[in-house]
């Protein structure tokens, strides 16, 4: 943590050295995250900002209240007068850069919602932004990596299983899932940017750097970027991932994920739905029969639990939360070079 948030950390009282103060700023989606901090051990909800919290449906001090939390509609104000070790960010994009130097010059450590940025330009100019503290944690919340089940398989692709060499994997929104922000090119930039993300860096995590894409697809329903894609990520280990993704599901399903990975020493399968992975089957090539192994989801709002507990859990030790700030520049980077291939239809170079 940087030397002005240690110094932060050192008022307190002996007895409240453990407990780490949070803020949330943006009540859209970030109203899940404040409820998972709230119940959260070793964790104080301080506060929430929301400049329009009723567009939240939100009723902004008896709902805070009922967290043990204090109201904002401004998040800078609440970064100015509260005195805190984190904060959520879950605002859209463009709405960020005040709220990160505020947050990075109180040395408050920064758990920052996806998508990293809108493009390119935007990815950049954050990564300048957050430049100027590089001793600040900061996390981006790929929250699909904590899930038990990923990490698990993560571990079996680093044992039994060996590297991963073929993956197919699906993730595709309801349609009309979206708010109209992440189909503005300036804010979200299309749903492949701001949801389909979270496998592309799954992906990333189980394996490692891509190097190039090709993609076909489109908008299938007349969104206004698009809402189906098809595509083919190569990575520098030699593996290839094929991926589904977009805006295209109906809502009934509840938005079921799936991977399918063939490695150097056998094959598994992760199984989910509502963005989420429950089951892993997988075998070694020569085993006589799959091993079966679950977990209980949380609810669809508490996707990100897993996540809020690694980066409380890093605050308090010391280690760097991952996935940090290149995560989030590399799945923008993915992004946008998918908008490329499906223009041009050759291969981009990542």
């Amino acid at each position: 943590m940087s030397t002005s948030h240690t110094s932060v950390n050192s008022t307190r009282d002996q007895a409240d050295e453990t407990t780490l103060r949070f803020g949330v700023v943006g009540l859209g989606f970030g109203r899940c995250h404040a409820k998972v901090l709230s119940a959260m051990e070793g964790v104080e909800l301080v506060a929430v900002a929301d400049l329009h919290p009723e567009e939240q449906g939100i009723d902004l001090e008896p709902w805070a209240a009922k967290l043990g939390a204090r109201g904002y509609r401004d998040g800078l104000r609440m970064l100015a007068e509260e005195t805190l070790d984190a904060v959520v960010i879950a605002v859209p994009p463009k709405s960020r850069e005040r709220l990160v130097t505020a947050a990075g010059e109180r040395g408050v450590a920064i758990f920052l919602e996806k998508p990293f940025a809108a493009d390119e330009a935007d990815s950049a100019a954050m990564t300048e932004v957050l430049g100027r503290f590089p001793g600040l944690p900061v996390m981006v919340d790929f929250c699909l990596r904590h899930l038990p089940a990923v990490a698990r398989l993560r571990e079996l692709l680093d044992g039994p299983l060996g590297e991963g060499l073929l993956v197919n994997a699906d993730l595709v929104l309801p349609r009309h899932d979206s708010p109209a922000w992440v189909w503005d090119p300036a804010v979200g930039n299309g749903v492949v940017n701001e949801n389909t993300c979270h496998m592309l860096d799954t992906l990333c995590f189980l394996l490692g750097e891509p190097v190039s894409v090709q993609a076909a697809g489109g908008s299938y329903l007349g969104s206004p970027l698009e809402d189906g894609v098809g595509v083919v990520v190569g990575f520098a280990s030699g593996a290839t991932a094929v991926l589904t993704g977009g805006a295209l599901g109906a809502e009934a399903m509840r938005t079921p994920a799936t991977l399918s990975v063939y490695s150097r020493h056998g094959q598994a399968r992760l199984t989910g739905r509502d963005h989420m992975f429950a089951g892993l089957e997988w075998a070694e090539a020569g085993a006589e029969a799959p091993v079966q192994e679950t977990w209980q989801l949380p609810s669809r709002g508490d996707i990100s639990a897993y996540a809020l507990a690694h980066f409380a859990q890093s605050l308090k030790t010391g280690s760097a939360p991952s996935p940090g700030r290149a995560a989030g520049v590399r799945a923008v980077r993915l992004a946008v070079a998918i908008r490329e291939a499906l223009t041009s239809g050759a291969a981009v170079k990542v």
